[in-house]
C-alpha cells in the first residue's frame, strides 16, 4: 500500500515538473538558433574589408606608373564617390584586383591599399550632397563644361602641356589626372590638387 501512495506521489510531482522543463528546453533551443543566426551573419567588419578591397581595385584599375602617392589618394577619392553614387555604372575592365594584378602594378598594389585605406570614407560633395565626378587622363589646357554636369566649373590646367602625348584636340570634363599628379609631384597634396579642379566642392567624410 505505501508503495503505491509513493509511485502516485511520484507521478504527480513528475506532472508538476514537466512544463517547467518543456519550458526550458523550448529556451535552449531558441537561444541555439539565435547564435547560429548571428555566426551567419557577415559582420560590420567584412563588409567594410570588402568594399575597401572593391575600392582599391576601382584605383588600381586607372593607376599609372609615374603616380605619386597623394594622387593615387586623390584617384581614390574620385572612385569612391562616383561608386557610392553609382555602383551599377561601372563594368568588370573597371576593378583591378591584387589577384589578377601583375608586373609593375602588382608591386606597387600594396601602397595603393595604404592610399585607399587612409581616404576611403572621404567624398566630394557640395552643401554635403555628393555629385559624380567626371575625370580623364589629361586635358588640352582647359578642363570643359557639359549639360550633364552642370555643378562642375571649367579650370585651366597648364600642365598637361608638357606631356609627350598631348593633344590639343583632347576633350576633358571634370578632373585631369595628367594634372592632379602634375600637381601632387610638385608639392600639392591630394585635397589641394582635387579643389584645384573641383574649386566648388568639399571633401567630406
Amino acid at each position: 500500500m505505501k508503495e503505491k501512495i509513493a509511485a502516485i506521489i511520484l507521478m504527480f510531482l513528475l506532472m508538476a515538473l514537466l512544463p517547467f522543463i518543456a519550458a526550458k528546453c523550448s529556451q535552449s533551443s531558441a537561444n541555439s538558433k539565435t547564435t547560429m543566426s548571428t555566426a551567419d551573419t557577415p559582420s560590420k567588419t567584412d563588409e567594410q574589408n570588402d568594399y575597401e578591397k572593391i575600392l582599391c581595385a576601382l584605383t588600381a584599375a586607372k593607376y599609372k606608373d609615374n603616380y605619386c602617392n597623394e594622387t593615387i589618394k586623390a584617384l581614390a577619392v574620385i572612385q569612391n564617390t562616383n561608386y557610392r553614387i553609382d555602383p551599377d555604372s561601372f563594368s568588370d575592365e573597371d576593378f583591378l584586383y591584387k589577384e589578377n594584378a601583375s608586373g609593375n602594378i602588382l608591386e606597387t598594389y600594396t601602397e595603393i591599399e595604404k592610399a585607399v585605406k587612409s581616404v576611403k570614407e572621404k567624398t566630394l560633395c557640395i552643401n554635403n550632397k555628393a555629385f559624380f565626378i567626371p575625370f580623364s587622363d589629361s586635358s588640352n589646357g582647359l578642363t570643359g563644361l557639359s549639360d550633364e554636369y552642370e555643378y562642375i566649373q571649367s579650370v585651366a590646367s597648364p600642365w598637361d602641356c608638357f606631356l609627350k602625348d598631348y593633344d590639343e584636340n583632347t576633350n576633358c570634363v571634370g578632373v585631369s589626372l595628367s594634372g592632379i599628379n602634375y600637381l601632387c609631384n610638385n608639392g600639392a597634396n591630394y585635397t589641394e590638387a582635387l579643389k584645384w579642379y573641383l574649386p566648388n566642392f568639399d571633401i567630406s567624410e
